[in-house]
């Protein structure tokens, strides 16, 4: 299954709109090896959000498709968190992976000294019941345990986040849909990659639809087979 090669997106940055095409974006899967490691096997939704969230974030398109090297190969091979499969609709039956950037980390530095940790580290490096007195020494440990040692723990142990890539698994195969941020709805998700993803994976329509929608979907489909009047 292949994307097709008439679909084109109205982009809107700021003030400015922008047409791209599907050859624009066969452009940006070439350069960065998706075509290598998923060919037909990508949405055009999945190509654009890639090329949006380098223009908005500043997020490498390299540091997703390491990511989709990683699923189609080892997952070992990453230092981010296994893909799960999302358990509640309307995305139930879907898979995320996260994908890491520079900008995540704060993020999983917050997330790995959460839970009392920060508080044992000060605790254990200040020893107040032993010194009164907070050292340069003291400081300096403090700074790198809690930021460099914190961050390297947390990916030796394949433990980094980010934001999720989106895909579904057919057939013994992934086929990746479109990339989320953990701010945007479920919802939001489930109809981007209705409007977009049924049209070129049929497979989804069964896989992530309703009932009612599936009815529409066949409904539809039956009627642009008849010849016309």
């Amino acid at each position: 299954m292949t994307a097709p090669l008439f679909i084109s997106f109205n982009v809107h940055i700021g003030s400015e709109t922008e047409t791209i095409t599907s050859a624009d974006l066969e452009s940006v899967a070439d350069a960065y090896f998706l075509n290598l490691h998923a060919a037909g096997r990508y949405s055009w939704l999945f190509v654009l959000d890639m090329l949006m969230y380098e223009r908005v974030y500043g997020i490498s398109p390299f540091q997703i498709t390491d990511e989709i090297r990683g699923l189609e190969r080892s997952e070992s091979a990453t230092r981010t968190k296994p893909a799960s499969r999302f358990s509640r609709k309307p995305l139930e039956g879907l898979w995320h992976k996260h994908f890491f950037s520079a900008r995540f980390m704060a993020h999983n530095i917050v997330n790995h000294l959460g839970g009392g940790k920060l508080e044992r580290l000060v605790d254990e490096i200040f020893k107040p019941d032993e010194s009164p007195v907070v050292t340069e020494k003291m400081i300096n440990e403090l700074a790198h345990r809690a930021t460099i040692e914190s961050f390297e723990q947390r990916a030796s142990d394949g433990r980094l986040t980010g934001e999720w890539i989106v895909f579904a698994k057919h057939e013994g195969e992934n086929y990746y849909l479109c990339l989320a941020t953990h701010r945007v709805s479920d919802q939001s998700i489930y109809d981007k990659i209705k409007a977009v993803c049924w049209r070129e994976f049929p497979f989804l329509v069964s896989k992530t639809g309703s009932d009612a929608e599936i009815a529409s979907q066949i409904e539809t489909e039956n009627l642009a087979d008849q010849p016309p009047d």
